[in-house]
Protein backbone atom coordinates (compact mmCIF):
# COMPACT_ATOMS: atom_id res chain seq x y z
CA UNK A 1 0.00 0.00 0.00
CA UNK A 2 0.56 3.47 -0.71
CA UNK A 3 -0.39 6.88 0.32
CA UNK A 4 -0.94 9.65 -2.03
CA UNK A 5 -3.07 12.76 -1.35
CA UNK A 6 -3.24 11.45 2.06
CA UNK A 7 -5.27 8.72 0.57
CA UNK A 8 -4.80 5.28 0.14
CA UNK A 9 -5.40 4.26 -3.63
CA UNK A 10 -7.21 1.21 -4.44
CA UNK A 11 -9.49 0.63 -1.11
CA UNK A 12 -13.22 2.17 -0.42
CA UNK A 13 -13.24 5.80 0.12
CA UNK A 14 -16.03 8.31 1.56
CA UNK A 15 -16.04 10.78 3.74
CA UNK A 16 -17.22 11.32 6.92
CA UNK A 17 -19.40 13.89 8.32
CA UNK A 18 -17.57 13.63 11.33
CA UNK A 19 -14.77 15.51 10.88
CA UNK A 20 -12.33 18.68 11.94
CA UNK A 21 -10.38 21.11 9.68
CA UNK A 22 -7.44 20.19 7.84
CA UNK A 23 -3.98 20.66 9.74
CA UNK A 24 -1.24 22.56 8.94
CA UNK A 25 0.83 20.11 10.43
CA UNK A 26 1.43 16.10 9.48
CA UNK A 27 0.21 13.35 12.18
CA UNK A 28 2.67 12.16 14.44
CA UNK A 29 1.15 9.47 16.28
CA UNK A 30 -1.12 6.69 15.24
CA UNK A 31 -3.98 5.04 17.56
CA UNK A 32 -5.69 1.72 17.24
CA UNK A 33 -9.33 0.93 18.21
CA UNK A 34 -11.62 -1.77 18.41
CA UNK A 35 -14.89 -0.62 16.96
CA UNK A 36 -17.18 -2.55 20.19
CA UNK A 37 -18.97 -4.22 17.35
CA UNK A 38 -18.86 -7.49 14.73
CA UNK A 39 -20.41 -5.95 11.68
CA UNK A 40 -17.88 -3.97 9.77
CA UNK A 41 -20.57 -1.81 7.43
CA UNK A 42 -22.34 -1.15 10.10
CA UNK A 43 -19.62 0.47 11.94
CA UNK A 44 -18.29 1.87 8.72
CA UNK A 45 -21.98 3.84 8.30
CA UNK A 46 -21.77 5.15 12.46
CA UNK A 47 -18.32 6.69 12.19
CA UNK A 48 -19.21 8.39 8.60
CA UNK A 49 -22.32 10.09 10.96
CA UNK A 50 -24.88 11.77 8.67
CA UNK A 51 -22.93 10.86 5.21
CA UNK A 52 -23.34 6.90 6.22
CA UNK A 53 -27.11 7.15 7.06
CA UNK A 54 -26.70 7.71 10.49
CA UNK A 55 -27.67 9.67 13.66
CA UNK A 56 -24.13 9.64 14.97
CA UNK A 57 -22.55 13.38 15.12
CA UNK A 58 -19.47 12.42 17.46
CA UNK A 59 -16.98 10.33 16.33
CA UNK A 60 -15.52 9.37 13.30
CA UNK A 61 -11.40 8.01 12.14
CA UNK A 62 -9.98 7.61 9.34
CA UNK A 63 -9.43 3.79 8.84
CA UNK A 64 -12.01 0.93 9.21
CA UNK A 65 -10.44 -2.73 8.88
CA UNK A 66 -12.86 -5.35 8.70
CA UNK A 67 -12.43 -9.20 9.76
CA UNK A 68 -11.68 -10.32 6.36
CA UNK A 69 -9.28 -7.52 5.73
CA UNK A 70 -11.55 -5.38 3.65
CA UNK A 71 -10.28 -1.53 4.48
CA UNK A 72 -12.81 1.47 4.41
CA UNK A 73 -10.97 4.95 4.69
CA UNK A 74 -13.33 7.61 5.60
CA UNK A 75 -11.53 10.35 6.20
CA UNK A 76 -8.33 12.01 4.69
CA UNK A 77 -5.08 11.80 6.55
CA UNK A 78 -4.94 15.40 6.69
CA UNK A 79 -8.24 15.67 8.32
CA UNK A 80 -9.05 15.71 12.00
CA UNK A 81 -10.63 12.85 12.82
CA UNK A 82 -12.38 12.17 16.33
CA UNK A 83 -11.24 9.27 17.64
CA UNK A 84 -8.88 9.62 20.43
CA UNK A 85 -11.49 11.69 22.86
CA UNK A 86 -9.81 13.23 26.07
CA UNK A 87 -5.87 11.64 25.95
CA UNK A 88 -2.54 12.52 26.31
CA UNK A 89 0.93 10.80 25.21
CA UNK A 90 3.76 12.42 26.84
CA UNK A 91 3.90 15.87 26.66
CA UNK A 92 1.12 15.40 23.70
CA UNK A 93 -2.42 16.25 24.70
CA UNK A 94 -5.54 16.02 22.90
CA UNK A 95 -4.45 13.42 20.58
CA UNK A 96 -7.34 13.76 17.58
CA UNK A 97 -5.24 16.79 16.27
CA UNK A 98 -2.01 14.97 15.85
CA UNK A 99 -3.08 11.49 15.13
CA UNK A 100 -4.33 8.99 12.48
CA UNK A 101 -7.03 6.73 14.05
CA UNK A 102 -7.50 3.15 12.85
CA UNK A 103 -10.54 1.25 13.68
CA UNK A 104 -10.29 -2.82 13.75
CA UNK A 105 -13.88 -4.55 13.80
CA UNK A 106 -14.04 -6.25 17.17
CA UNK A 107 -16.52 -6.36 19.77
CA UNK A 108 -14.53 -5.69 22.47
CA UNK A 109 -14.62 -7.57 26.14
CA UNK A 110 -17.94 -9.77 26.49
CA UNK A 111 -18.52 -10.36 30.38
CA UNK A 112 -19.42 -14.21 30.99
CA UNK A 113 -22.83 -14.80 32.64
CA UNK A 114 -22.22 -17.43 34.81
CA UNK A 115 -24.42 -19.89 32.36
CA UNK A 116 -21.42 -20.56 29.90
CA UNK A 117 -22.01 -17.65 27.77
CA UNK A 118 -20.48 -14.37 27.40
CA UNK A 119 -22.33 -11.17 26.35
CA UNK A 120 -20.44 -8.27 24.53
CA UNK A 121 -21.13 -4.38 25.69
CA UNK A 122 -24.99 -4.74 22.88
CA UNK A 123 -25.91 -7.66 24.83
CA UNK A 124 -25.55 -10.71 21.97
CA UNK A 125 -24.78 -13.80 23.92
CA UNK A 126 -22.48 -16.24 22.59
CA UNK A 127 -21.31 -19.38 24.15
CA UNK A 128 -18.04 -20.85 23.72
CA UNK A 129 -18.67 -22.79 20.61
CA UNK A 130 -20.00 -19.68 18.70
CA UNK A 131 -16.94 -17.74 19.80
CA UNK A 132 -14.49 -19.90 18.28
CA UNK A 133 -16.72 -20.08 14.72
CA UNK A 134 -16.22 -16.64 14.93
CA UNK A 135 -12.21 -16.77 14.77
CA UNK A 136 -11.99 -17.82 18.39
CA UNK A 137 -11.35 -15.66 21.78
CA UNK A 138 -8.77 -15.58 24.49
CA UNK A 139 -9.57 -15.18 28.33
CA UNK A 140 -8.00 -12.32 30.01
CA UNK A 141 -8.78 -10.03 33.24
CA UNK A 142 -9.07 -6.30 33.19
CA UNK A 143 -9.15 -3.93 35.94
CA UNK A 144 -10.66 -1.22 33.27
CA UNK A 145 -13.44 -3.81 32.96
CA UNK A 146 -14.15 -5.27 36.90
CA UNK A 147 -13.10 -8.37 38.56
CA UNK A 148 -12.76 -11.84 37.34
CA UNK A 149 -11.59 -12.72 33.46
CA UNK A 150 -13.40 -11.73 30.48
CA UNK A 151 -13.67 -12.87 26.64
CA UNK A 152 -11.50 -11.17 24.10
CA UNK A 153 -12.57 -11.89 20.46
CA UNK A 154 -8.99 -12.52 18.51
CA UNK A 155 -8.20 -10.72 15.52
CA UNK A 156 -7.97 -13.07 11.94
CA UNK A 157 -5.04 -12.86 10.57
CA UNK A 158 -6.03 -11.00 7.08
CA UNK A 159 -7.53 -8.46 9.23
CA UNK A 160 -4.05 -8.08 10.93
CA UNK A 161 -2.23 -8.24 7.57
CA UNK A 162 -4.37 -5.68 5.87
CA UNK A 163 -4.15 -3.53 9.32
CA UNK A 164 -0.12 -3.97 9.29
CA UNK A 165 0.15 -2.79 5.52
CA UNK A 166 -1.68 0.61 6.20
CA UNK A 167 0.54 1.31 9.50
CA UNK A 168 3.77 0.85 7.31
CA UNK A 169 2.39 2.99 4.39
CA UNK A 170 1.72 5.87 7.30
CA UNK A 171 5.10 5.11 8.40
CA UNK A 172 6.50 5.66 5.29
CA UNK A 173 4.42 8.89 4.40
CA UNK A 174 4.41 11.01 7.68
CA UNK A 175 6.77 11.78 10.30
CA UNK A 176 5.11 8.76 12.73
CA UNK A 177 7.19 8.82 16.14
CA UNK A 178 4.25 6.61 18.23
CA UNK A 179 1.92 3.59 17.70
CA UNK A 180 -0.33 3.77 20.56
CA UNK A 181 -3.90 2.07 21.82
CA UNK A 182 -6.25 3.65 22.62
CA UNK A 183 -6.38 2.30 26.61
CA UNK A 184 -3.07 3.83 27.33
CA UNK A 185 -3.93 7.63 26.04
CA UNK A 186 -7.40 7.98 27.16
CA UNK A 187 -7.43 10.28 29.84
CA UNK A 188 -10.61 9.45 31.74
CA UNK A 189 -9.49 5.56 32.50
CA UNK A 190 -12.37 3.16 30.74
CA UNK A 191 -11.69 2.88 27.22
CA UNK A 192 -9.97 -0.73 26.86
CA UNK A 193 -9.09 -0.88 22.93
CA UNK A 194 -8.37 -3.02 20.92
CA UNK A 195 -7.02 -4.88 24.07
CA UNK A 196 -5.10 -8.10 25.44
CA UNK A 197 -6.27 -10.06 22.03
CA UNK A 198 -4.62 -7.55 19.92
CA UNK A 199 -0.55 -7.93 18.95
CA UNK A 200 -0.04 -4.74 19.80
CA UNK A 201 4.01 -5.76 19.90
CA UNK A 202 3.46 -6.61 15.63
CA UNK A 203 2.23 -2.93 15.14
CA UNK A 204 4.32 -1.44 17.54
CA UNK A 205 7.77 -3.48 16.17
CA UNK A 206 7.15 -1.30 12.31
CA UNK A 207 8.23 1.72 14.27
CA UNK A 208 11.75 0.35 13.64
CA UNK A 209 11.20 1.91 10.28
CA UNK A 210 11.06 5.18 11.64
CA UNK A 211 13.35 4.66 14.61
CA UNK A 212 16.13 7.31 13.23
CA UNK A 213 13.66 10.18 13.26
CA UNK A 214 13.22 9.47 17.43
CA UNK A 215 15.29 12.59 18.84
CA UNK A 216 14.29 12.25 22.71
CA UNK A 217 11.90 10.16 25.27
CA UNK A 218 10.64 11.53 27.86
CA UNK A 219 9.30 9.90 31.23
CA UNK A 220 5.45 9.71 31.48
CA UNK A 221 4.81 8.90 35.21
CA UNK A 222 4.64 10.65 38.02
CA UNK A 223 8.24 9.47 39.41
CA UNK A 224 10.55 6.01 37.60
CA UNK A 225 12.48 4.16 38.95
CA UNK A 226 16.27 4.38 37.53
CA UNK A 227 17.49 0.92 37.83
CA UNK A 228 21.14 -0.86 37.59
CA UNK A 229 19.46 -3.58 35.47
CA UNK A 230 16.39 -4.19 33.13
CA UNK A 231 14.04 -5.75 35.70
CA UNK A 232 12.14 -5.00 38.98
CA UNK A 233 14.92 -7.03 40.89
CA UNK A 234 18.27 -4.93 40.28
CA UNK A 235 18.53 -2.14 43.11
CA UNK A 236 17.60 1.60 42.25
CA UNK A 237 20.48 3.80 40.83
CA UNK A 238 21.08 6.98 43.95
CA UNK A 239 20.85 9.43 42.86
CA UNK A 240 19.14 10.40 41.60
CA UNK A 241 16.78 6.77 42.53
CA UNK A 242 13.82 8.06 40.58
CA UNK A 243 13.05 10.52 37.44
CA UNK A 244 10.63 12.77 37.82
CA UNK A 245 7.09 13.08 34.93
CA UNK A 246 8.58 14.99 32.12
CA UNK A 247 12.58 14.21 32.14
CA UNK A 248 14.20 14.03 29.20
CA UNK A 249 16.23 11.12 28.41
CA UNK A 250 18.21 9.19 25.67
CA UNK A 251 17.42 5.55 24.94
CA UNK A 252 20.82 4.09 23.97
CA UNK A 253 19.47 0.25 23.76
CA UNK A 254 16.34 -1.98 24.54
CA UNK A 255 16.40 -5.65 26.53
CA UNK A 256 12.94 -6.75 26.33
CA UNK A 257 10.36 -4.37 27.74
CA UNK A 258 13.25 -2.08 29.48
CA UNK A 259 15.09 0.47 28.09
CA UNK A 260 18.92 1.62 29.44
CA UNK A 261 18.80 5.22 29.16
CA UNK A 262 20.64 9.03 29.28
CA UNK A 263 18.58 11.41 31.34
CA UNK A 264 19.27 14.81 31.10
CA UNK A 265 20.28 17.27 33.51
CA UNK A 266 18.20 20.44 34.90
CA UNK A 267 20.05 22.58 32.33
CA UNK A 268 19.01 20.31 29.43
CA UNK A 269 22.41 18.99 28.95
CA UNK A 270 23.15 14.91 28.39
CA UNK A 271 24.73 13.89 32.08
CA UNK A 272 26.83 11.23 32.75
CA UNK A 273 24.12 8.92 34.86
CA UNK A 274 23.42 6.08 33.04
CA UNK A 275 20.31 3.59 33.83
CA UNK A 276 17.70 1.16 33.32
CA UNK A 277 13.66 2.56 32.81
CA UNK A 278 10.71 0.11 32.54
CA UNK A 279 9.66 0.91 28.32
CA UNK A 280 5.93 1.33 29.54
CA UNK A 281 6.47 4.65 31.04
CA UNK A 282 8.37 6.83 28.86
CA UNK A 283 7.82 8.21 25.06
CA UNK A 284 8.87 10.04 22.03
CA UNK A 285 9.27 13.78 22.67
CA UNK A 286 6.71 14.85 19.86
CA UNK A 287 6.15 18.35 18.73
CA UNK A 288 3.03 19.77 19.46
Amino acid sequence: MRIENHRIPGIWHRQSSNLGAAREKPPVVIVLHYTTGWNGKASRDWLMGEAGGTTNRGSSAHVVVDRDGTAWQIAPFNRTAWHAGPSRYGELQGLNSHSVGIEFVNAGWMKPNGLGDYIDAYGRRMNDRALKKAGGYTLAPHARVGSGSFAWPLYPEAQLETGLEIVQALIAAYPIAAIVSHEEIDTRGWKTDPGPAFPMARFQGLMGEAAGREEAYVVTAGRLNLRGGPGTGFEKIVPPGMLLRGTRLRVLKREGDWAFVAPERADGEEGAIRGWVHGGYIAPMIAA
